[in-house]
């Protein structure tokens, strides 16, 4: 499938350092073609795993919108190639390029799968690996739907109907990574988010005309996600894991998320050059949502980075969330936990021990909490987990009615003394 990306040309580096930028279409694995931007950056401003230029570019907004608007007329040469049984070879792509016209798309030719692979192929470029994991997630839960469907999975098909039935696969037969069937209400939440979120674009676009998704709910609930409070926390800290090294890094790991607030992403690829010695903080920019934050360096997390030379050891998510439970079981985390999750209208109880349920997103979770119970203002803690929005950072915050009660009593307490 012909495809494209920007692309620096390393082996061209003129005598200030900079490097010519080009979008690179690739008609197959023999014929492409490089079609210029018109502008020359340094190496240090490229992001060559996303394939992007680097905000730190001081050329950034207008080099920007180029790339953007190069890209984007591609995908819509490409779709136009598409609906139109166009071979799209190189010379084709070329002459549509120097028309420069747009496109008249006739939404009922448009195939709703061709144009989510166009979908995922250009964020590539523009979001982190785990939203691309997401929109392979719709792709793949879209493509077993089929066998359910009562009618074609097309974008003039996307009513109330539509919803409905795609509504009942999530919850009762979508097939999960684990084998189960049936999705929980957050988890088809957001896939009816992302399904929007892919259609909204085309409408904008102009790939498709508009078409009202207000009957589409993105359906969500309040989860029942644990906690470790600091007292938990520092009896995790003293373990001595000395004959488990694995699992001392693991530890450390999770000690420096729970008191950064650091979704395990970013934990995953912090190192010396987020640090700022002077400041004392970390300043990163988080992949999942391409904010910049500043973390202060407190309790525990000065020493363990030193520990690793300002790096923390890598390991893999999965191997990570498999045996950070590990850590709860050694301090006896034996407290039973109910989780009342629903699937459609049905209400399902699962009781767990607490320890079970500790996973690299307890480390978030846990700083949040801990934080505002501290007596820290949730406004300024909202800037330095980097949440979007109130609303989705109180889901954060697990304080149960007797801490919220202890908690305005101490305030209360203070101010009148």
């Amino acid at each position: 499938m012909a495809n494209y990306s920007p692309y620096l040309m390393m082996n061209r580096v003129s005598q200030d350092g900079c490097t010519p930028l080009y979008v690179c279409y690739n008609y197959n694995r023999t014929k492409r073609t490089l079609i210029s931007t018109g502008y020359s950056i340094k190496p240090a401003h490229w992001d060559d795993k996303k394939k992007w230029i680097k905000r730190a570019c001081p050329q950034f907004e207008e080099i920007d919108v180029v790339l953007t608007k190069i890209t984007s007329k591609l995908g819509e040469i490409l779709i136009h190639a598409v609906d139109n049984s166009i071979d799209p070879t190189v010379d084709f792509v070329l002459l549509e390029l120097e028309k420069n016209k747009k496109y008249e798309q006739r939404s009922n030719h448009v195939k709703l799968f061709d144009v989510l692979e166009q979908y995922i192929e250009e964020k590539k470029t523009v979001v982190s690996p785990d939203q691309i994991k997401d929109y392979k997630t719709l792709r793949k839960h879209l493509t077993n739907f089929k066998e359910y469907s009562t009618q074609p999975i097309t974008f003039r098909n996307l009513n109330l109907k539509f919803y409905n039935e795609f509504m009942d696969y999530l919850f009762y037969k979508a097939v999960k990574p684990d084998s189960t069937v049936g999705l929980v209400t957050n988890s088809a939440g957001k896939i009816i988010r992302l399904l929007k979120g892919f259609v909204n674009y085309q409408i904008a676009k102009g790939v498709i005309p508009s078409i009202d998704l207000k009957n589409f709910k993105v359906v969500e609930e309040e989860t029942d996600a644990i906690y470790l409070n600091e007292k938990e926390l520092a009896e995790i800290y003293k373990l001595d894991l000395s004959d488990d090294i694995e699992l001392e890094q693991i530890r450390d790991i999770f000690i420096v998320g729970c008191f950064t607030g650091l979704r395990y992403s970013d934990l995953s690829t912090l190192n010396s050059e987020h640090i700022d010695s002077v400041s004392g903080n970390i300043n990163i920019k988080q992949r999942k949502v391409h904010k910049a934050v500043v973390i202060p360096l407190i309790d525990y997390v000065p020493g363990i980075l030193k520990k690793y030379n300002h790096e923390l050891p890598k390991v893999s998510g999965y191997r990570f969330n498999e045996r950070v439970k590990e850590l709860g079981k050694k301090i006896e985390l034996n407290q039973k936990v109910e989780v009342v999750r629903k699937k459609g209208n049905v209400r399902v109880t699962e009781i767990f021990d607490k320890w079970e349920m500790i996973s690299s997103h307890t480390c978030r979770r846990s700083f949040c909490t801990n934080m505002y119970l501290s007596g820290f203002p949730a406004e300024e803690l909202k800037r330095i987990s980097g949440h979007k929005s109130p609303a989705a950072f109180m889901r954060y915050i697990k304080v149960d009615n007797q801490q919220a009660a202890n908690r305005l009593k101490e305030l209360r307490g203070k101010k009148n003394k």
